[in-house]
């Protein structure tokens, strides 16, 4: 069984690197993908000779029981993947706490079901699918990115930063991979954003006009079968759209109101001809609305809630984490300290989001640099962080390159440009909305992750979501 799972694998990993073979960051994939999946092989060896993942215990413990239940009670189990509801008759309680580890579990299960339970294998599928996700948004960015006129010299530097934010950058491959739930978030995010690029260039390129009685009939089926392909595409979307929000609800809660916002201005571009300023200022009340209705979509995302539900994290984050790795928020004002906050097991005042606001330049820095210092004085002493070490030469380097690329005269550039438009292209006016989303998904994703998980450790692990187009945006901006 174990052999016949292996030939799955690979045959799996065939049949994508063909399908993908014509791609444009096609030169690097091998390389890529071996690199990712060393690297979530590394991780697992690393938990079984250290326990740095403790959720992993639970997570294998539960995957075991579900795959059995598959040869057990087929349809119990398909029913059970598709909607989370258990068979009465398994009598089974879950090692794993919470909706959304819950929702990781049955991913997994479904993985470790491919891997005939071997967990080295389940590792790697996960791997894979993390890559997966990576590779389809990449090469996404790369369409958009990449014109006709461009010269080689751009065309190369837009490839190399993507190659580097994607695949090469460290904690990207190491986090992102493995029996990780960031590895599922990848898959999702990946595809969800890939999804939603190539549904823009198919109304931009105008492939959905209905083609001429005298047209040919291989345009005609050309034309069905790319218009079959957006309308399966558009489905996955929106079912993605769905496992984000049940996976992580926070980046769904920002990014989906992105892209929806982005996806408006395209159409006043693309349709109306409408002037950067316009796009602009409709990316932005796009973006306010739809934050606003995909606020009542749970409670943690309720405007009278949110500061609660991120101060309450905050708390159970600081609970939990040893000194040197907590980040601290210190609060003004007429807020209480913790210490006189605390009463019969609930907490009596919260921030305000003013008071939060004032935190917020602290957890921003924190969450695009931080770590950046590590206690040498207990080098080869068993409690040394080796993996913290990682990431502050890794949070020195990005930092390093990310002050090479500030520049006032450019920024200024910029804005004039944004205020004052001269004569551009339709191309360049989308993609630079596109910059704009990109920036404020990671400023936002940077600020919000600190401010609810000041824990170091759990944030370098929690900003692989986002890490991979910071990294490629300053790449784009070097000189």
């Amino acid at each position: 069984m174990i052999i016949l799972s292996i030939l799955l694998f690979l045959g799996i990993i065939v049949v994508h690197y063909f399908l993908n073979k014509n791609e444009i960051l096609s030169k690097v994939y091998v390389k890529a993908l071996i690199f990712k999946l060393f690297c979530g092989l590394l991780l697992y060896q690393l938990h079984l000779s250290f326990n740095i993942l403790p959720d992993l215990i639970f997570y294998e413990q539960d995957i075991l029981r579900l795959s059995d239940y598959f040869w057990s009670d087929t349809l119990g189990y398909l029913i059970f993947l598709v909607t989370g509801k258990l068979n009465p008759a398994w009598m089974y309680t879950f090692a794993t706490e919470g909706e959304r580890a819950f929702f990781f579990v049955r991913y997994l299960s479904f993985m470790n079901l491919l891997a005939a339970k071997n967990m080295y294998l389940t590792n790697l599928y996960s791997s894979l699918m993390a890559f997966f996700g990576l590779w389809a948004c990449a090469n996404r960015l790369a369409r958009w990115f990449i014109t006709k006129n461009d010269s080689d010299i751009k065309i190369k530097k837009i490839k190399l930063a993507l190659c580097i934010g994607f695949f090469f950058t460290p904690s990207v491959a190491f986090w992102a991979s493995s029996m990780m739930k960031e590895s599922f978030l990848w898959l999702i995010m990946g595809f969800l954003i890939a999804f939603f690029l190539d549904i823009l260039k198919f109304f931009e390129s105008k492939n959905y006009r209905i083609v001429g009685k005298n047209s040919d009939n291989t345009k005609i089926k050309t034309e069905i079968s790319i218009f079959t392909g957006i309308v399966i595409k558009t489905i996955l979307f929106f079912v993605l759209i769905i496992c984000l929000f049940l996976l992580k609800y926070y980046y769904f809660a920002l990014l989906v109101p992105l892209l929806f916002a982005f996806g408006i201005s395209f159409f006043a571009r693309n349709y109306f001809n409408k002037s950067i300023r316009f796009q602009f200022l409709l990316f932005l009340g796009g973006f306010v609305f739809i934050v606003g209705l995909a606020s009542n979509l749970h409670p943690n995302l309720w405007f009278s809630r949110l500061t609660e539900a991120i101060f309450i994290n905050q708390q159970n984050i600081l609970a939990t984490s040893d000194f040197e790795s907590q980040i601290n928020f210190t609060y003004s004002y007429d807020f209480e300290p913790t210490y006189h906050n605390y009463q019969n097991g609930e907490y009596k005042n919260f921030p305000t989001y003013l008071q939060l606001f004032e935190q917020s330049p602290k957890a921003l820095l924190a969450g695009l640099f931080f770590p950046l210092e590590i206690d040498f004085s207990t080098f080869g002493a068993p409690k040394f962080n080796f993996y913290r070490l990682a990431s502050v030469i890794e949070n020195w380097i990005i930092l390093f390159f990310f002050i090479h690329t500030i520049s006032i005269k450019k920024l200024f550039h910029q804005i004039r440009s944004l205020v004052f438009p001269q004569k551009s292209t339709s191309k360049n006016n989308s993609l630079a909305i596109l910059w704009l989303l990109g920036i404020f998904f990671c400023l936002g994703m940077a600020t919000l992750l600190a401010l609810s998980a000041p824990n170091l450790g759990a944030l370098v692990r929690y900003k692989i979501g986002f890490l991979p187009f910071f990294i490629f945006g300053i790449f784009m901006r070097l000189d």
